[in-house]
């Protein structure tokens, strides 16, 4: 897998993650109470944290590759 296509994956699965956390948020005060609810922010928490940082990570990516890609066509 290339790293353009990985820098994809990445942003896509860290966008499905935050919709996942935004659910969890809503869902989480209207259908369940006591512990239920706590294991559900837990979760919504932890999809939110790992949706952006796999976010970042696919554009971090694709900026460093723009930049090598800058970098390879003006030689020093």
């Amino acid at each position: 897998m290339n790293t353009q296509m990985k820098a994809t994956w990445r942003k896509m699965v860290g966008t499905a993650l935050l919709w996942v956390a935004l659910a969890a948020l809503i869902y989480i005060p209207i259908h369940t109470d006591g512990s239920r609810a706590a294991i559900l922010a837990c979760l919504g928490f932890v999809a939110f944290a790992a949706g952006l940082g796999l976010f970042a990570d696919g554009l971090k990516r694709d900026i460093v590759a723009q930049l090598r890609r800058e970098q390879s066509d003006h030689p020093a």
